[in-house]
């Protein structure tokens, strides 16, 4: 019995057509060249394209095609859960070659099932390990020469398109904004934004008619890519608007990260007030979930207030050593609270100290989001700072040449970071 892919790619050539006159206007010839190899399965709506570019009809090309009963399909979702919840996403190809070149059934079901499949192959083909605490620990890229890199993207569209197919438009609209979630893990950041503004247009209809936790994802989505932007008005009104419907609705997804991101709009507004309001907020909810990685970053937020918004380096260092008691030595996190101990001794004028404790980005072992990159790249320009007050020019200049040629690449930098590194590189060579 022949499997879809290889049927689609038979009546291709017996048609004497090429994978871009079959595909055009509706696929891509990658995309067309996966599903005759069956490493990907077609919507209902990309199969109605295939056939008729093929002259032929859907029913035909599914003739004695070999579907995956739906008992086979339960058992795969269970395992596939549980691989993902345990982060063993290397096991994935395993479970799914007993049943190579198989058809999804067109069901709810099959659609979650490619959904979870593009989360595991997202983590596959970059072998990174994820770990309980979040995106913020994602392992630097490291791509798995195995799998196909950028297969994991096709799982998530085929997945939207199978649920607005069976009109659960909820479903298609949160796997859209997943999609663009581990976009954004990619670092892909202009392409998240993109794609953002594609489905806002494609569910313009719908928004108002989602459910409370989907609208609540929508929101969270919009917020964060406003920040990455550095759109500090927008991403405020949005961000408060979002918050009043989360407490209305009792919807709370994300909402540590929503007074996080509150924190941060508020800084880079210079609003001291609302600086120390959604500190308070984010305060309490630590509290109340009594989280130690929460309240490790908690300390991390009033510790960067302290010096940033009311020039109290004292305060920092004391924030930081009570906060220091929630990470483990060998938690990334704890190279955040080093660079801060390093900014707050350099206020103090203790050179010497300050450079021990401010790191070097090169050795973050983490993936770095673009906001925290931009944090960090303010360590080599207190270095420099450091260096100059200590009277080794030479180390200086270094350091402050590597913070300007970092920070002026980076896209999305937090402007008063960037704003200090040029300042500290004009300082130490206007003064050398």
């Amino acid at each position: 019995m022949s499997t879809l892919g290889e049927r689609i790619r038979q009546l291709r050539k017996q048609r004497g057509k090429t994978l871009a006159e079959v595909a055009e206007g509706r696929l891509t010839k990658g995309m067309l060249s996966l599903i005759e190899n069956n490493k990907a399965q077609p919507s209902m709506e990309s199969l109605t394209h295939i056939a008729e570019a093929l002259e032929t009809d859907p029913q035909s090309l599914l003739a004695d095609v070999n579907v995956i009963t739906e008992a086979d399909l339960r058992s795969l979702i269970i395992q596939l859960k549980a691989l993902l919840t345990n982060h063993r996403y290397d096991e994935v190809s395993s479970i799914l070659t007993p049943f190579a070149g198989m058809t999804l059934p067109h069901t709810y079901e099959a659609a979650h099932f490619v959904r979870d499949l593009g989360k595991a192959y997202f983590y596959t083909s970059q072998s990174i390990h994820q770990t309980d605490i979040g995106l913020f620990l994602l392992e630097k890229k490291t791509v798995n020469s195995t799998v196909d890199e950028n297969n994991w993207r096709v799982y998530f569209e085929n997945a939207e398109q199978r649920f607005n197919e069976l009109s659960f438009l909820d479903d298609a609209a949160n796997t859209a904004l997943d999609y663009i979630q581990h976009l954004t893990f990619e670092l892909e950041y202009e392409k998240a934004i993109e794609l953002f503004t594609k489905k806002q247009v494609a569910y313009a209809d719908q928004i108002k008619g989602f459910d409370a936790f989907t609208l609540s994802k929508w929101n969270f989505q919009e917020v964060a890519l406003l920040m990455i932007m550095g759109k500090t008005d927008l991403g405020r009104k949005r961000l408060k608007e979002a918050l009043t419907f989360a407490i209305k609705e009792r919807q709370f997804y994300k909402v540590d990260e929503y007074y996080r991101f509150a924190i941060h709009f508020a800084m880079l507004a210079k609003d001291e007030k609302e600086v120390n309001y959604y500190l308070h907020k984010h305060h309490l909810l630590t509290e109340l979930l009594e989280d130690d990685y929460l309240k490790s970053v908690h300390a991390i937020n009033r510790a960067e207030v302290a010096i940033w918004i009311e020039n109290n380096p004292i305060k920092a260092l004391e924030v930081i050593d009570k906060g220091e008691h929630y990470v483990a030595t060998n938690n990334p996190l704890m190279t955040l609270f080093q660079y801060i101990r390093g900014q707050a001794l350099y206020e103090l004028e203790c050179y010497k100290e300050s450079l021990l404790y401010l790191p070097s980005v090169e050795d973050y072992p983490f993936r770095i989001h673009s906001l925290d990159l931009s944090m960090l790249t303010t360590a080599d320009a207190y270095k420099a700072l450091c260096y100059a007050k200590l009277g080794e020019d030479d180390k200086a200049r270094v350091h402050a040449t590597k913070a300007k040629e970092s920070i002026l690449k980076q896209n999305y930098a937090i402007n008063y970071h960037k704003l200090f590194i040029l300042q500290a590189y004009d300082d130490i060579y206007q003064g050398m």
